[in-house]
C-alpha cells in the first residue's frame, strides 16, 4: 500500500533564508527535500509537500507560524 507521513509544527519565523524558501514551495506547490529534526534527537528526511503554512502577528520582525507537510515518496527516519 501508499505510505505517507503527515508532520505539522509551529515555531518563530526572523526573516530567514529558511523561511522565504518554505513560503515559496507554498505558494508555487513544490516538493522539495526537507530534514526535519526533532527535540529526542530524532530526524526524518525526504521529499515534502507545505501543504498548510499560517503566519500570525507580527513583532520585532519576528511572525509565528503553523505549518504542516505531507510526504511525498520515502521518508527515512534516523
Amino acid at each position: 500500500g501508499v505510505r505517507s507521513v503527515s508532520v505539522s509544527g509551529a515555531g518563530i519565523f526572523t526573516g530567514s533564508a529558511a523561511e522565504l524558501r518554505i513560503k515559496g514551495n507554498a505558494l508555487a506547490g513544490a516538493i522539495d527535500d526537507y530534514r526535519l529534526s526533532f527535540e529526542s534527537g530524532e530526524t526524518l528526511s525526504g521529499k515534502f509537500l507545505v501543504t498548510r503554512l499560517d503566519y500570525a502577528g507580527d513583532y520585532n520582525g519576528e511572525r509565528s507560524y503553523t505549518l504542516s507537510l505531507e510526504s511525498s515518496g520515502a521518508v527515512v527516519a534516523a
